[in-house]
């Protein structure tokens, strides 16, 4: 200990100050907004789930028309044969999401779970 300087001791203190700083400014930032993730087989779209906004999404197929409205999103048109997409309807919960397989494109929400009291805890048959 004999070859610690002060200068040594001055470095270490605010080094772990500019952690702390760093740390605090990252970790206590509010991160409730929700994102809506649209991947295809060649590209990925993040759009905010609060954006009013129609996207067309290419595939194999043709395009996808997804739609972002009201705090929800929804698949409004597909090429797919089925349409098992479209009728899939809203999403709007994190972890919700719509696959369209036959044109490969794969809408999910992402963010933190709201903290509402309506969401159904269990079920049981």
């Amino acid at each position: 200990m004999k070859n610690v300087k002060l200068v040594d001791i001055i470095i270490i203190f605010f080094t772990i100050i500019t952690i702390i700083i760093f740390s605090l400014f990252v970790y206590l930032q509010p991160n409730d907004a929700k994102q809506v993730v649209i991947e295809s087989s060649h590209e990925t779209w993040i759009y905010d789930i609060n954006d009013d906004m129609i996207i067309d999404i290419p595939g194999p197929l043709g395009e996808t028309e997804v739609v972002i409205q009201n705090g929800s999103v929804h698949v409004h048109d597909s090429p797919c044969r089925n349409k098992i997409c479209v009728s899939t309807g809203e999403i709007k919960r994190t972890g919700q999401w719509i696959i369209c397989l036959p044109n490969d494109v794969f809408v999910r929400i992402e963010g933190r779970e709201d903290t509402n009291e309506d969401k159904v805890d269990d079920v049981a048959f």
